[in-house]
């Protein structure tokens, strides 16, 4: 299945209130130093709390952002940011795009949408096959249910890790396409081996 409720909860998805006028705020009701909220989400556009939980993993300002797996990592750092943005990281596979879809459909791994600005990364950590993350990347950027939202933000980025980067592959068809159509987006593609420390403010940098 394939969630055509993406953008309703990009802008709808928020914390619940946990204090009552009058009643002080609990202890799982506060904010940690690094920007954590500790609240439930909101009911989520779909109506199922369930998959909400496996579509978001987190939504809050905390300093640094990681998608991390089988050893390829990406993290948006936000530390000097001030005020910091609230993000929200969502789970592509297996979350906004769940079986039989998830088993047979390209998609990348992580989308992260940076509220108050209008960014959207969307990511893939990927071992040697670059020209397959490439491939998951344009697949979920044009998926025709989840084109709406990601094409209503301001400015939509490519993200690959991977193990290794095959020679002259910015020179291949899928990567021009690709960056193309983020190019349209007012966005970029950057491809990096092993692990990506990205300052928020580095974003619309090339290199």
């Amino acid at each position: 299945m394939i969630c055509d409720k993406l953008k309703d909860c990009m802008e709808q998805t928020k914390h619940t209130e946990s204090e009552k006028k009058g009643k002080k705020r609990p202890q799982n009701g506060k904010r940690s130093k690094d920007g954590i909220y500790q609240q439930p989400l909101s009911q989520p556009p779909c109506g199922d709390i369930e998959k909400q939980k496996k579509c978001i993993d987190f939504l809050d300002n905390r300093s640094r952002i990681k998608c991390e797996e089988k050893g390829k990592t990406y993290i948006l750092d936000q530390s000097k940011e001030c005020p910091r943005h609230e993000i929200i990281k969502f789970f592509v596979d297996k979350g906004i795009i769940t079986n039989p879809e998830a088993s047979t459909n390209y998609k990348c791994d992580n989308a992260l949408l940076v509220r108050d600005s209008g960014i959207v990364v969307l990511v893939e950590l990927k071992g040697s096959d670059t020209h397959h993350a490439i491939k998951q990347l344009s697949a979920t950027l044009l998926q025709k249910d989840l084109y709406p939202a990601w094409s209503s933000q301001q400015r939509v980025f490519g993200r690959v890790v991977c193990r290794s980067t095959p020679p002259r592959i910015q020179n291949t068809d899928e990567y021009m396409d690709l960056k193309e159509e983020l190019h349209l987006l007012n966005g970029n593609l950057k491809i990096v081996e092993e692990i990506m420390v990205e300052k928020y403010d580095e974003l619309g940098q090339r290199k």
